[in-house]
Parts: structure tokens; C-alpha cells; sequence
């Protein structure tokens, strides 16, 4: 077994940029063994594959996409592991549109040198780890509008206008009318609302703390819940939250809970670490029963 730390790289991340990137991790010390992805999806098999042959570590480079795409691979194996049995961690070399959990793990992700040495001195963290249904996400997840927008942003208007293609996209969504989400958790009245937003961290999107309480070591999700708004007032509200933060005067519950349900009329479509899943609610958000060592 190679001593390298296997890298899985998402060519199409930064398309333009795609060769300068491949050469770049090449070039980076300790030399990592570079895995070129080729399609969709394929992440996800080769991290699987080095997991089970009992690699001690798997690093994603690309987006929060190719994030999920790997920690989902190292999850199915980690999930058939026996108490006791070391697992594969998750390393995120942020080379993508979106890097939301780089940034909360504190990576230095504009410098990939200094972000590597980081990844390759091999010190851990044990995060909280999530499962919705029966996908695993470690940073962010949305019901409704969110997921909406990621729906309707195709690969190519992101190559062409990187994290701004998600406003373009946002401009479309807002327009039609939201769905009604209910929200159920054991021991509460059902809440309702047009849009869900979930964090296992304090960021969502970007370098704004959308969730101030939030504490990926807690066992805990925050969730905010937007009570009943059309599309503009989403709009303005989120713009508030990113201007000054949460606030309590905001039509909006702000919660932390172990476990919850949302469901939808009609279904509505949700993403986990910024990626759209291919079904739709209900959803059933609830902790992992083991937990993610991740590179830092």
C-alpha cells in the first residue's frame, strides 16, 4: 500500500483553471497520490475503494461537493466497521466554487501549500457526523428555497460565473410560490414555515456565521425555520441575516435538537453540503451512529 495520501481531485472544479490545479497538488510535499475523477458520482466509488483498503485518510479536493461525494464513500465503510476498528478520516483541500467547510475547519484555503501541510501532518478532529434519510453531511443542509436555487444553477453557468450563478439563479426561484414545510420534532407542536436551513457549523454559504450558536462537536443541529414568506421577503430577510446576524425580532424560530422531521406540500427537494440530493421530503435529520475524524 502506497504512503501517500491519496488525494481525489474533481477536474471540473475551476474548469478553467483545471491543469494549473492538477499541476499544483502534483507539485506539493509530501507528494500526494492523485486520483482524477471522470464523471459525476465517481468520487464517492473511488473513496470506498480506499477506505476498504484501509487508508488511514481520503482527501477531497474540489467543492463542498466533492466533499460530500467522498465522505459519503468513506461513511459506507466507516458505518460496517467494528467498535474499536480505526476509521478513515476526511481531508479537504479546497480547490472548488464553495468551500464552506474548509473554512469552518479554519483551513487556509487560499494558500493549497500551507492548507496541504496542514492535511498531511495528519492531526485530527472528531466532528459530529449527520445523516438525512440515508445520506451523511458534516456541514449544511436546506428544505425549500436552497435547494431550489441549487437545483436550478446548471454546471455551466457556474464555470462561467462561479459563486455569483447562485444569485442568478436565486433571482428565478424567488418568484414562484414556496412551499408549505412542517417541521416535527418528539415532544413539540409541529412548526411550520417556507424555507429550513440546518447547521452542524456556524457557516452557511460563505464567511457569514448564519448559525451563532452552532458547534460541530455538540450533538446538536441548529436549525432556522422562515415562518410562512413569499420569495422577496426570504430575500430580505437572509439579506438582514447576513448584514447583522441572527435576530430574535426576525420572523424566524432559531432551534438546536438531536433529531427531526420535515415534510412538505407539495414535496420539496433538499441539499446537503450544498449539494441536491435526487429525492425529495420527507426527510429525516438525525445524528450518524459513529462519528468523523477530520484532517485539520
Amino acid at each position: 500500500m502506497s504512503d501517500r495520501i491519496p488525494v481525489i481531485l474533481n477536474p471540473a472544479a475551476r474548469s478553467t483553471q483545471a491543469a494549473a490545479r492538477e499541476m499544483a497538488i502534483r507539485a506539493l510535499s509530501p507528494e500526494p497520490e492523485l486520483i482524477m475523477t471522470t464523471a459525476p458520482g465517481e468520487a464517492t466509488a473511488i473513496a470506498e475503494k480506499l477506505a476498504r483498503e484501509g487508508r488511514g485518510l481520503v482527501v477531497a479536493a474540489g467543492g463542498d461537493g466533492t466533499m460530500n461525494e467522498v465522505l459519503q464513500g468513506i461513511c459506507r465503510v466507516n458505518a460496517g466497521r467494528p467498535p474499536g476498528e480505526k476509521h478513515t478520516a476526511l481531508g479537504v483541500l479546497p480547490v472548488g466554487t464553495m468551500n464552506v467547510f474548509s473554512l469552518e475547519l479554519g483551513l487556509p484555503s487560499s494558500d493549497m501549500a500551507a492548507c496541504w501541510q496542514r492535511i498531511s501532518g495528519r492531526r485530527y478532529r472528531e466532528i459530529d457526523l449527520w445523516l438525512a434519510n440515508e445520506q451523511y453531511f458534516v456541514q449544511l443542509a436546506g428544505v425549500g428555497f436552497d435547494a431550489e436555487i441549487i437545483q436550478e444553477t446548471p454546471w455551466e453557468r457556474k464555470k462561467k460565473l462561479g459563486p455569483l450563478s447562485y444569485v442568478v439563479s436565486a433571482l428565478q426561484v424567488l418568484t414562484r410560490q414556496p412551499p408549505v414545510l412542517t417541521v416535527k420534532i418528539a415532544g413539540r407542536p409541529d412548526m411550520h414555515g417556507s424555507v429550513v436551513l440546518i447547521g452542524s457549523g456556524k457557516h452557511y454559504g460563505g464567511p457569514v456565521k448564519v448559525f451563532p450558536k452552532a458547534d460541530n462537536q455538540n450533538g446538536l443541529l441548529d436549525v432556522l425555520i422562515f415562518r410562512n414568506l413569499s420569495g422577496w421577503e426570504f430575500a430580505q430577510m437572509v439579506r438582514a441575516l447576513l448584514e447583522r446576524g441572527y435576530d430574535t425580532a426576525l420572523d424566524l424560530d432559531y432551534l438546536q435538537v438531536r433529531e427531526f422531521t420535515v415534510v412538505a406540500d407539495p414535496a420539496a427537494p433538499y441539499e446537503l453540503d450544498g449539494e441536491l440530493i435526487q429525492e425529495t421530503t420527507p426527510v429525516v435529520f438525525k445524528a450518524a451512529p459513529f462519528r468523523l475524524q477530520v484532517a485539520v
